[in-house]
């Protein structure tokens, strides 16, 4: 299990930086940070330790004055304006005394790292260093329900020689016996829209006035997708 600590952030997109030889570089650019410590967990109290972060900001709803007025305390007010958030995570944020954060994880530490962190506090991109290897966990892009050409990389079969509407077909998947499909056959499903984490990607550059991460190669998931960027673990 990875102990190491990480930062979220969202994924920009892909561009290419150039080294001092003129070499191009592809690089992704990750708006990693700041993130806001929400809570410190502890292996006596919870079972594990661990600290959860919270990145990017909720839109708050257009109050109008008058509305406003009748508030009751820095609660009501807090309910008014983040009033799309459910409750019990508005309680949370609001206990946190920060605005409603769009993407929420934990990130298991040892626990003396833990110990080292306070709810409310910020962490930002100088976590990182450049030349240093992370990995970075996000949500691969669906493709919906796919074939077994485009979903595992199968071969078409010949389109002459008697080939006829079976180009894009998967061919056997058993025999006689046992008289049913084993499990694991790979075969037609949904591809993609799940959890990946690509490992030991070479930190470009931190460009720490903006709070942007350079990370060579690709990452995975959409642009504008959230991403967690953690120490690497092999490396």
């Amino acid at each position: 299990m990875n102990l190491n600590m990480g930062l979220l952030g969202r994924k920009i997109g892909m561009t290419q930086i150039f080294d001092e030889e003129g070499t191009a570089i592809p690089v992704t650019a990750i708006e990693a940070g700041p993130c806001i410590v929400l809570q410190v967990k502890s292996k006596e109290r919870d079972g594990y330790s661990a600290v959860q972060l919270g990145f990017g900001e909720k839109r708050p709803r257009n109050v109008p004055p008058e509305r406003m007025k009748k508030a009751q305390g820095r609660l009501g007010e807090y309910d008014m304006l983040y009033g799309r958030t459910p409750r019990p995570m508005r309680r949370h944020f609001f206990k946190a005394e920060t605005t409603p954060k769009a993407f929420v994880r934990e990130i298991r530490l040892s626990e003396e790292d833990v110990s080292g962190h306070e709810v409310g506090s910020e962490m930002r991109v100088d976590l990182f260093e450049e030349g240093q290897f992370v990995d970075v966990i996000g949500t691969s892009k669906g493709r919906g329900f796919t074939g077994v050409i485009k979903r595992h990389g199968f071969k078409m079969f010949p389109k002459s020689h008697g080939g006829h509407e079976w180009r894009r077909h998967g061919g056997s998947i058993g025999c006689r016996k046992p008289q049913h499909t084993r499990k694991g056959t790979r075969m037609p499903g949904q591809h993609g829209n799940r959890r990946v984490t690509t490992q030991n990607l070479k930190v470009a550059g931190v460009l720490a006035d903006q709070n942007v991460l350079l990370i060579r190669g690709a990452v995975p998931g959409p642009n504008g997708g959230h991403v967690v960027i953690r120490k690497a673990l092999k490396k």
